[in-house]
């Protein structure tokens, strides 16, 4: 396999043509959910044209709302609260519930190319249990696989994820919520029309949580750095011996 290629982690010497090894863009840790979307594509884009797997790992600048790919704006959205306060409304190419990105939410999105690519649920779980080692590793516990591909601590979420398929390709995009003003969520999304089983109906107040609220108070770059160490080992679907038992 090649070499793991990293969008946007932090600066280093380039070669001629701007990347080195590991792909790292000169950009800095905090971008717009716009310009993600741009790296998103480009992270295909560079599938697409022969690379085996990139990722890339920042914390978002400004509230954004993200509509799932068939989400409805107005079934989602209080349309009128974004608009007074000019938060820009976007759509991923990937599936999944309405979501609102802000500063204090670490969003991932890794990018390679499966042999088993109709196998949405385990690449997204494959790339969760990822998440969950790196999080783990930094002493934070009783975290969990919940609903469809989410990841919760105790009965609580703090991260969700959606997955994109295109050909043998496929994109995970997450948001891990770091320390985001969780009431800005309410504020901004209605509840959603379907819901995990575990959220028994739960205001999103009630619902989510993160990881400072939970007590773990650790530095956003130390958990940036965490889940680069953890990417940089290779596609979390695929292992040394073949295929993740996720996928078996």
């Amino acid at each position: 396999m090649q070499a793991a290629r990293v969008v946007g982690v932090r600066s280093q010497t380039t070669n001629q043509e701007g990347f080195n090894t590991h792909f790292v863009k000169r950009s800095p840790l905090i971008v717009t959910g716009m310009e993600n979307m741009y790296i998103d594509e480009r992270m295909l884009d560079e599938i697409e044209g022969g690379s085996s797997y990139c990722f890339h790992v920042y914390e978002q600048q400004h509230p954004e709302v993200v509509l799932g790919r068939s989400r409805d704006e107005e079934k989602d959205v209080h349309i009128e609260r974004v608009r007074m306060d000019r938060v820009p409304v976007l759509r991923r190419i990937g599936g999944g519930g309405t979501v609102l990105l802000a500063p204090g939410v670490i969003v991932i999105s890794v990018a390679g190319k499966s042999s088993l690519p109709f196998h949405l649920r385990e690449h997204m779980n494959a790339v969760n249990l990822a998440v969950i080692r790196s999080l783990q590793a930094l002493g934070v516990r009783d975290l969990s696989i919940r609903g469809i591909s989410d990841i919760a601590i105790g009965d609580s979420k703090i991260l969700g994820s959606s997955l994109y398929r295109r050909k043998d390709t496929v994109l995970y995009q997450g948001s891990l919520l770091l320390n985001p003003d969780l009431s800005l969520v309410e504020y901004y999304l209605k509840h959603p029309e379907m819901e995990p089983d575990y959220r028994r109906g739960r205001s999103h107040r009630e619902f989510l949580t993160s990881l400072w609220k939970e007590g773990y108070r650790i530095p956003k770059a130390g958990v940036v750095q965490a889940l680069n160490e953890t990417f940089l080992q290779g596609a979390p679907w695929e292992t040394r011996h073949g295929f993740s038992p996720h996928l078996s």
